[in-house]
């Protein structure tokens, strides 16, 4: 079995009610085609990066599951007729993801216990960047800018 993630985007001028109606339909489609529902998140409406169709909002849903290729099929051919619909998306997940998650998340728990933070936002040896210089150092260095033709008029 495969492990899978697909996003879809509903329309976002649909009800509550119908919303829930077709995430739970197309959950179900899951294990119909013997395939096992890990998790389901629903974003939630929000704002489109660009407009599809005539909309610039939608609502967001997400299921991860493990399934075959036929799964997988069935729940983007159910997805593709139906109108509410306005968007999916499947990829498969790589099974070396998970260990290199997991590797993640105890290297950031080690570091927690020694007191220590972890990430991207922990970057103290850049602060104001001054070692890359500007452009008045392009000149000086052979680059490209006003310098190097002003210098080429005076000769």
């Amino acid at each position: 079995m495969h492990r899978y993630e697909t996003l879809f985007l509903l329309q976002p001028g649909l009800a509550d009610e119908r919303v829930d109606e077709l995430i739970a339909t197309f959950e179900a489609v899951i294990p119909e085609t013997k395939g096992k529902i890990l998790k389901t998140d629903k974003w939630g409406r929000r704002k489109l990066a660009f407009r599809v169709g005539r909309h610039d909002e939608g609502y967001y849903a997400l299921y991860e599951y493990e399934g075959e290729g036929d799964t997988q099929r069935e729940l983007e051919r159910r997805m593709k007729i139906n109108d509410d619909v306005l968007r999916y998306l499947t990829t498969r997940v790589d099974p070396r993801m998970d260990a290199e998650i997991a590797r993640r998340a105890e290297r950031e728990k080690r570091a927690e216990a020694r007191g220590e933070r972890f990430g991207r936002d922990d970057r103290d040896d850049r602060d104001d960047r001054d070692d890359r210089g500007g452009r008045d150092d392009d000149r000086e260095r052979g680059g490209r800018g006003r310098g190097r033709r002003d210098e080429k008029d005076e000769s």
